[in-house]
């Protein structure tokens, strides 16, 4: 078939023994299908295998030499078409070797390779309709290398980018350097005074015209300076100069050596062996076989799950540089796992998700909020005379024994309006179970439980009222043992930064508070009639400014205990109807990382449905982090949280989305995308993509040596329940085999590399929207 506008673009597949210089004024892809070859430009030479992708750029020279059976494709695309879809072309080079890129830009060459190998196939067909199939493939490479490959060609620092009448003057030196090109000439060809001109491609270049146009000579002139035997008039005149002296004389004043020297201290190839090699074989020899075509269908799967949509504005560099020496020990808060009732560990299904809670992300206390329900059915009377050895005790036995085995204590949150309703009966019975579980569990054990005093909604209630029980149910605890801690709830005004006047009976008692817990729910901020960015940003840093606050209050009242976060959650708004599209595991990292050097301990919720069912809720929970959904799905939380507790050793370095640490087997990373934004949102795919974003990392201060690199990638598509969940959504319903698929391929990613690296590396990560990516580098032993 006839290929449309074949000034644009040109595709071959050659066998390449050898290229003489030549020069493409464009932008050319060569890409090794078979075999090897080496291409030669400015000066270096660029050893090409099988897969491998190189960009030569318009302004190159370049030759090649290759293995008698190398197979090369050549790609290229014209200045003339790149320009008029990318109108700052001239402004620079794009730079791409595959062998030399950075980790993290795998995902681009696999890209670059496939819509390569598309196009070739797609051309070889000679059918009508493959222009349309050919040319999408086109744009995607064009917008592929101006997003990530680009870089400022040196004659355009400093130059007004925008400035079109600059780039077609730039473009026409870059085509006619070589002939007698003149300042008036080119004023003619722009309809300008010679003088105007002069002024205004100084001002727009920082260079004169003559000074500009011998650099371009100079530049092209280095091939032939290392490559050929020409000598210096044969140079100058093929690249401009009027004579060789007057070659050598710029030369020199930019080089600050003559050409001769330049080519004795420089020149790589041996001619002679070169012109050897040229004389034995033909230039080209086309090929087209089925066996080839079959090479490229390889490619084809490459790269096809990828999608690269950031582009320059969202490439952010961090430069990180290790410090053993002043390095900072890591933090580990206490973890509580809500379980509402401690009958809920009698279920099979809550122990295993315990368990690997203990396993993957610890565990220090289950959370109870109704230690009484269903173990103890007492009236006031009976209570008096229950022997610690009562068979009503057995159920919380079963459970008591299974958190001594794991190491787990009780964190019980006594609610005042639960002992209020029979003060005496549930004094008693707390009395009882208490002597019960140090008889029966020891000391050892029960010593290290944490009672909570709760009175969150008592506004109504007297100070001398909460004072009065608090005080009560302390001596009752205290009675039985020293050591177990006894503290009350801060229900904290962070606006006001105060106590509620009937809670300030806290301040006057605090050597009889041991702990303090609070809850933070950021919702409390938001006016929800006036749903914008600007009220969600207010609660961005909600929850760490009201736990600095608190803890400012605590130390000015000299009651500085300990703070336990029981209550919290990163998300705003009602989420019922979004669909779970929010994913927001950054969110919650960045949060841990915040506080946990301000608290002593964090809560969270065992699994949605025990949470909704006590809660008396359906589907709607906003106000706390559970770890496990339906069907025992994990949620975002429990992965974060595993994240969190993998990291060990010592923080070496630090900073606003990254956090490195240094052990015996090497080194752990975490780099993470935190964008908070109302979840409402969350359901613009567009909306989503433009939030995330790619980090090159520069790494100093690495022991050099080999390491096996794994990486985990956690984010929306790879561990995210919810993308899973709704793409195998039916209005029919989903069965157990179909949730245990889901639950079955939820997990992060995982890759592993062997990489040998130095003391600098550097690699990419593309991260989407509240992702966290958990990189390991483990020293090999050898």
């Amino acid at each position: 078939m006839k290929r449309e506008s074949t000034a644009d673009y040109d595709i071959k597949m050659e066998n390449v023994r050898y290229s003489a210089p030549q020069r493409y004024y464009g932008t050319r892809i060569l890409f090794v299908i078979r075999g090897s070859a080496t291409i030669s430009f400015g000066g270096r030479n660029f050893e090409m295998e099988e897969s491998d992708i190189l960009v030569v750029n318009r302004t190159n020279n370049y030759s090649v030499m290759g293995s008698e059976d190398n197979c090369i494709i050549t790609f290229s695309i014209s200045s003339q078409f790149f320009v008029t879809h990318y109108k700052e072309y001239f402004h620079y080079n794009f730079v791409c070797f595959s062998k030399e890129l950075d980790p993290g830009r795998e995902g681009m060459i696999a890209q670059l390779r496939r819509w390569v190998a598309e196009i070739m196939i797609a051309d070889s067909r000679k059918e009508e309709g493959n222009t349309l199939e050919i040319r999408s493939n086109l744009y995607q490479i064009m917008l592929l290398m101006t997003r990530f490959f680009k870089k400022e060609a040196p004659h355009w620092k400093g130059v007004d980018t925008s400035d079109e009448r600059i780039a077609r003057i730039i473009q026409l030196i870059e085509q006619r350097y070589a002939e007698p090109l003149t300042l008036s000439e080119l004023a003619e060809h722009e309809n300008l005074s010679s003088s105007y001109l002069s002024r205004y491609f100084k001002q727009m270049t920082g260079m004169g015209f003559l000074n500009y146009l011998n650099q371009v000579r100079l530049k092209h002139s280095l091939d032939d300076l290392l490559y050929t035997s020409d000598n210096l008039f044969q140079i100058a005149m093929k690249n401009g100069f009027s004579t060789a002296k007057n070659y050598t004389v710029v030369f020199k004043s930019i080089y600050t050596q003559t050409p001769a020297q330049y080519r004795k201290e420089h020149q790589h190839e041996q001619l002679e062996q070169h012109e050897a090699i040229i004389n034995k074989v033909e230039a080209h020899t086309v090929l087209d076989s089925p066996a080839i075509l079959d090479r490229l269908a390889s490619y084809l799967d490459e790269g096809i799950d990828q999608s690269y949509t950031i582009d320059e504005e969202h490439l952010e560099e961090r430069r990180i540089v290790l410090n053993s020496e002043d390095n900072q020990e890591l933090k580990h808060e206490k973890h509580i796992i809500f379980i509402g009732e401690l009958k809920e560990l009698l279920n099979e299904n809550v122990k295993r998700q315990l368990i690997l809670a203990k396993q993957q992300m610890r565990v220090d206390f289950v959370g109870i909020q109704k230690l009484f329900e269903d173990t103890i059915s007492l009236t006031e009377s009976d209570a008096v005379d229950v022997s610690i050895s009562s068979p009503i005790y057995a159920n919380s036995d079963i459970v008591l024994q299974f958190l001594k085995e794991q190491g787990i204590y009780i964190f019980l949150k006594l609610e005042y309006k639960q002992i209020c309703q029979n003060e005496e009966c549930s004094i008693k019975k707390l009395d009882q179970f208490i002597q019960h579980a140090l008889q029966v569990f020891g000391r050892d054990f029960v010593e290290k439980w944490q009672i909570l005093f709760y009175s969150k909604e008592e506004c109504s209630i007297e100070a001398s009222e909460l004072e009065r029980v608090y005080l009560r149910v302390r001596q009752v605890i205290k009675n039985k043992s020293e050591k177990m801690k006894v503290g009350t709830f801060f229900p904290f005004d962070e606006q006001k930064v105060e106590l509620p006047e009937n809670q300030q009976w806290q301040i006057k008692h605090a050597d009889k508070i041991e702990f303090i817990g609070y809850e933070a729910d950021q919702n409390e901020v938001i006016n929800f009639n006036d749903i914008n960015v600007e009220e969600f940003s207010k609660s961005h840093r909600y929850i760490t400014n009201k736990t600095r606050k608190i803890k400012s209050f605590i130390e000015q009242n000299q009651m500085d205990r300990p703070m336990f976060l029981i209550n919290w959650n990163i998300l705003s708004g009602n989420t019922h109807h979004i669909n779970g599209n929010f994913f927001r595991g950054a969110l919650i990292l960045k949060k841990i990382l915040e506080l946990e050097s301000e608290v002593a301990g964090i809560g969270f919720w065992i699994n949605s449905e025990i949470h909704e069912r006590l809660q008396d809720c359906s589907n709607n929970l906003i106000d706390s982090l559970d770890l496990f959904h339906f069907f025992n799905e994990k949620r975002p939380t429990f992965y974060t949280m595993r994240f969190k507790e993998k990291l060990r050793g010592k923080v070496i370095a630090r900073g606003m989305d990254y956090i490195m640490t240094e052990n015996e087997d090497g080194y752990q990373l975490i780099i993470f995308n935190e964008r908070q934004f109302s979840p409402r949102y969350s359901i613009d795919e567009l909306f989503v993509k433009n939030r995330s974003k790619e980090l090159h990392i520069h790494l100093r201060g690495i022991k050099p040596g080999n390491y096996q690199i794994r990486t985990l990638k956690f984010d929306r598509n790879n561990g995210g329940l919810y993308s899973k969940w709704w793409n195998l959504n039916s209005k029919y319903g989903i069965d157990h085999e179909m949730m245990d698929h889901i639950v079955q391929s939820l997990s992060p990613a995982l890759d592993i590399k062997d990489e040998y690296l130095n003391e600098e590396w550097s690699f990419y990560s593309l991260l989407t929207t509240n992702a966290i990516h958990f990189i390991e580098f483990r020293k090999a032993i050898e």
